[in-house]
């Protein structure tokens, strides 16, 4: 179709210099005509390959490609306090990105439900686990003084599992510090919330 409206255009544009007073001589007006027409194309070309425009192009094909809204985002933030700081905060800390201090570290509530971070921009909630080792016995089992609070944390990530919708565009992802606990809860919890990933971050 492109190539069959290009002569129709040089035609036309012929006509229109014909008509401004361009090209009086036999024969001129369509060779001013297609060199005017050439040299536009030029110009256009040279503004498509350009840095700005093309910058500018992927610019507008982020912005489409980003979700418009992200429902966390009408969540609110929530400050745990605790008198002394722990180790887990630091980790917390860490993989979340959310602000802390000595004695508080700021978590999301989310559809009521709360988890350790959330990232806007990726439309992503986070759960920390760190020093969960602790509770395993040299053949990775839950310690038997240990082992009733596993069912919390199923019960935790099925909780968050649940409030973390519309999906897509909302993720959920719980990362663990210690191999042990992520070997036992990565295999276990993902029966109970398969489209919660798990890693394995120290």
């Amino acid at each position: 179709m492109a190539g069959a409206a290009v002569p129709l255009i040089e035609a036309a544009a012929a006509r229109a210099l014909a008509a401004l007073g361009f090209g009086a001589a036999a024969g001129a007006t369509g060779e001013a005509a297609r060199e005017a027409i050439r040299k536009r194309k030029e110009a256009a070309d040279k503004a498509r390959s350009s840095p700005v425009a093309q910058t500018d192009a992927q610019t507008k094909a982020k912005a489409r490609e980003k979700c418009p809204e992200c429902p966390p985002d009408k969540g609110t933030p929530f400050t745990r306090t605790f008198r002394i700081r722990q180790p887990w905060v630091n980790y917390q800390a860490r993989i979340c990105g959310m602000p802390s201090g000595p004695n508080f570290i700021t978590e999301w509530v989310f559809n009521a439900v709360r988890f350790d971070g959330f990232t806007s921009g990726a439309c992503l909630l986070k759960e920390a686990k760190a020093g969960y080792d602790q509770f395993f016995d040299e053949w990775g089992r839950p310690r038997t003084w240990w082992a009733y609070n596993v069912n919390d944390i199923i019960a935790e990530i099925v909780r968050q599992d649940l409030a973390a919708t519309p999906k897509p565009p909302v993720r959920l992802e719980w990362h663990w510090q210690q191999p042990t606990s992520y070997r036992y809860f990565s295999r276990i919890l993902s029966a109970a919330a398969p489209s919660v990933p798990h890693h394995y971050t120290p």
